[in-house]
Order: structure tokens, then sequence, then C-alpha cells
């Protein structure tokens, strides 16, 4: 029991070594380590094979990428680019609008196609019902526009007696006059709460 401690102790202890180690190399091939901390990199680099290796193999690699020269894009890269970008953009627009108006007027096509079939249809089978339909509508507005007409006439011949035009004078004369008492009503009602607002600010 107490080995089985003493080993997962051990093994902890190098975890925590390992980790100091990558923390403290990262600082170092950033330039970022004091002397005491860059004192510490190197003994625990000492004290394991392992970490020394691995500590070289990283300043290998950052030796190399700081050797490597920075590559910059040539001169006027972006606005190529940004010109390619745009002009790709308005191609994929042109395509939806060209693929949305194909496939409207397919179906304007396939509406009037089927418009058409339902029409020849009905005609071929429902012949003489269409035709007495439209002999009825025919028949139909004719009796509303001569009902119509002599309706006017009927009007205007009324209209024209003696009775009717003292009979309209007559409704005339009643609308006036209640107007005229409903505008002095009006007026009254107005007058009475004018007199209420005076009594009650005295």
């Amino acid at each position: 029991m107490s080995n089985r401690m003493m080993d997962e102790k051990v093994e902890n202890n190098a975890q925590r070594v390992e980790v100091e180690f990558d923390w403290l190399m990262s600082l170092a091939l950033d330039d970022q380590l004091d002397d005491d901390e860059l004192a510490r990199l190197e003994s625990l680099a000492a004290e394991s094979e392992d970490l020394a290796l691995t500590w070289k193999a990283w300043q290998w690699i950052d030796s190399e990428f700081s050797a490597t020269p920075s590559l910059t894009p040539p001169s006027g890269f972006v606005q190529r680019f940004e010109a390619r970008l745009a002009e790709q953009e308005q191609q994929r627009q042109q395509r939806v609008l060209l693929l949305s108006a194909a496939l409207a007027l397919m179906a304007l096509f396939l509406v009037f196609l089927s418009t058409a079939g339902v029409g020849a249809f009905v005609l071929l089978t429902q012949g003489h019902w269409i035709g007495e339909q439209i002999r009825q509508m025919t028949l139909a507005y004719t009796s509303a526009n001569v009902w119509f007409t002599s309706s006017v006439e009927t009007a205007a011949t009324v209209a024209q007696t003696p009775q009717a035009q003292i009979v309209g004078a007559l409704y005339a004369l009643a609308m006036t006059l209640m107007a005229a008492a409903w505008v002095y009503l009006l007026r009254r009602s107005a007058r009475i709460d004018e007199n209420a607002a005076h009594l009650s600010a005295e």
C-alpha cells in the first residue's frame, strides 16, 4: 500500500515538474524570464535528459522560425482579392436572379397549361351546361337593365307631378326647421354651460 502511494506521489511530482518546465520554456522563448526563473529552467533541464532534449528541440524550432523571412503579399493583392470577391458575389446574384426568373416563368407556364386544360375539359364535357348558363346570365342582365331604366323613368315622371313637388317642398321645409331647432338647442346649451361656469367661479 505504501509503495503504491509512493509511486503516485512520484508521478504527481513529475507531472508538476513537466508543467512548470513547459511554462518556463514558453516564457524563455518569448524572452520573458528573469534571472531566477532562467536558473530554475536550466536546473530542471540539467536534472532530466528528456527535458533537456525538449528544451534543445524547442530552441531549434524557435531559431528556424526566426531565420525564416516573413512573406508579405505582393502590391495590390488586397485590392485584387476584394475585386475578385465582389465579382464572384455579383455573378452569384445574377445566377440567383436568372434561376428565380426561370422558375417564375415555368410556374406561369404550368398555370397557363392547367387553366387551358381545365377549360378545354369543361368545354368538351359540359358545353351544353355552359351555353345555358351564358344564356341565363344574358337574360338576367337584360332584365336588370330594363328594370333599372323603367324605375328611373317612373321616378322622373313622379317627380314632375305637382303632388310630388309639394311633398318635396314640405320635406325640405321640415328638414330646414329641424336643423334650425337643433342649432338653437346647441347654442342654448352652450350659454347654460357658460353661465354655470361663471357661477361656480364666483
